[in-house]
């Protein structure tokens, strides 16, 4: 990874995070008119016009979802851009070449069916403590707001869609761990009325399991956990629809160490997941005992087309065997910076994927007491907004009724025409003028006063 900063005299900043695209303005015969390039491989990328007197200043980032322009308004709105955008706004035009992203089409309209709240558990954890890096600049210092906290719905963000949800199937304790601005994601979450929140805010990251594992050990926080309930967790960056009441239902029918929820996804979009292999034991021919775990397999290599979703729901029995499966990993990392004459380490990050899953499964398959190791499938909607054009897309997919998630009444405050306004940005584009189209994202960064 590669970061350089350069600034333009007309107020326009370039900045590389990683170093595949290499940005450059060429000047054109029209005064204050420049075509942008890829160094690297002399491809035009887009297009703009910016005098030296405009207020507008323009930031052309290239990181790993490719190229974004960012316009700042004095008003206090940013435009982000995604190719496949033009935007005029003041004395400031921009293209950037590229296909307007659309609602997926091999997804049907989802209906709204009967929900039958379980009743196993109270308890669910939602990670929210991620640093974003493949999101990029729409949260994080740009916007102040942390992904898991950015609008979804209206005013809602994704992680209080998500506690929302949660609530309606019967989990209405809610525990989330923060670590990267916190603040944004706590005032979405002080909104919601049918569950109780609680909070394990980090000072380090310690791993998609590094919250779980402190419920469990820390003395600090093991009363936000009832260990002899299953605990159901959701990724803080997941857009879904999905009925969580019967995973658990499933979770409990087949007396599951842990169970991980699972979607079929296109063959072609295997590298981009988890996949999970079974013995397709379950009623639906796709369900059932965990095999083996395969990271973003190549198209050929990959045994199964089953995508871990990022649910899972860990039994009191896999609750119990969590210490010392952390235990013995910090103990190997001790060992490990002895042998290297390094610090011994007090803690470790901890991950559900890498750590835990596989000696589950091999603890699983060694005493069938424990109970399997369980892949279940979701009906639904699910998408995680993995970058800027997941988001987008998520977007277009929820305004299209592919979602049961609830739009707002007032939805052209929030969406119009493809466009996606965060809370009180429309007003303010309506107010300087501006022309949009394509992949756009017009932000009012979070502040207090907005919070609610």
């Amino acid at each position: 990874m590669a970061t350089t900063n350069s600034i333009h005299e007309n107020n326009i900043h370039i900045h590389h995070q990683v170093e595949d695209i290499q940005i450059v303005l060429e000047p054109q015969d029209t005064p204050e008119t420049f075509i942008i390039v890829d160094q690297k491989t002399n491809v035009q990328l887009g297009r703009l016009q910016q005098g030296p007197q405009s207020p507008h200043s323009i930031e052309l980032f290239s990181g790993k979802g490719g190229l974004m322009a960012i316009i700042s308004s004095p008003l206090g709105i940013k435009y982000f851009a995604l190719q496949g955008s033009k935007i005029k706004v003041g004395h400031t035009t921009l293209e950037l070449f590229g296909s307007q992203l659309s609602a997926n089409q091999n997804r049907e309209e989802s209906h709204v069916s009967p929900i039958t709240p379980q009743t196993h558990s109270h308890q669910a954890t939602i990670l929210g403590a991620g640093l974003a890096t493949r999101f990029e600049r729409i949260s994080g210092d740009t916007t102040n707001y942390s992904k898991p906290a950015v609008p979804l719905t209206g005013n809602k963000s994704v992680i209080e869609c998500i506690a929302n949800s949660l609530a309606v199937h019967g989990f209405n304790k809610i525990i989330v761990n923060t670590y990267f601005k916190p603040e944004s994601l706590k005032a979405s979450l002080s909104r919601c009325e049918n569950a109780q929140v609680s909070y394990i805010d980090e000072a380090e990251p310690s791993g998609t399991a590094g919250g779980l594992r402190k419920m469990l050990m820390d003395a600090p926080f093991k009363p936000l956990l009832n260990p002899m309930e299953p605990l159901l967790v959701v990724q803080g960056d997941s857009v879904s629809d999905a009925n969580f009441s019967e995973l658990m239902e499933a979770h409990i029918t087949h007396q599951a160490l842990l169970t991980i929820g699972c979607q079929l996804v296109a063959e072609k979009d295997v590298d981009k997941f988890g996949i999970i292999v079974t013995d397709q034991s379950g009623p639906d021919g796709q369900s059932g005992k965990i095999v083996a775990f395969q990271e973003k397999p190549k198209q050929e290599e990959a045994l199964s087309r089953l995508g871990n979703t990022g649910f899972y729901i860990f039994s009191p029995k896999a609750l119990s065997l969590i210490p010392d499966i952390y235990s013995d990993l910090l103990k190997t990392a001790q060992e490990k910076a002895r042998k290297d004459n390094a610090p011994l380490p007090d803690e470790i990050s901890i991950d559900f994927a890498s750590d835990l899953f596989p000696v589950l499964l091999k603890l699983s398959q060694q005493q069938p007491g424990l109970g399997p190791v369980w892949a279940q499938t979701v009906q639904g909607y699910w998408n995680d907004i993995g970058n800027p054009a997941q988001y987008i897309e998520t977007l277009h997919d929820l305004y299209a009724g592919k979602t049961t998630l609830p739009l707002p009444t007032n939805r052209d405050e929030y969406y119009r025409d493809g466009i996606i306004y965060w809370e009180g940005a429309a007003k303010i584009a309506d107010q300087e003028s501006a022309q949009l189209s394509g992949n756009i994202v017009v932000a009012r960064p979070f502040q207090t006063e907005n919070a609610s």
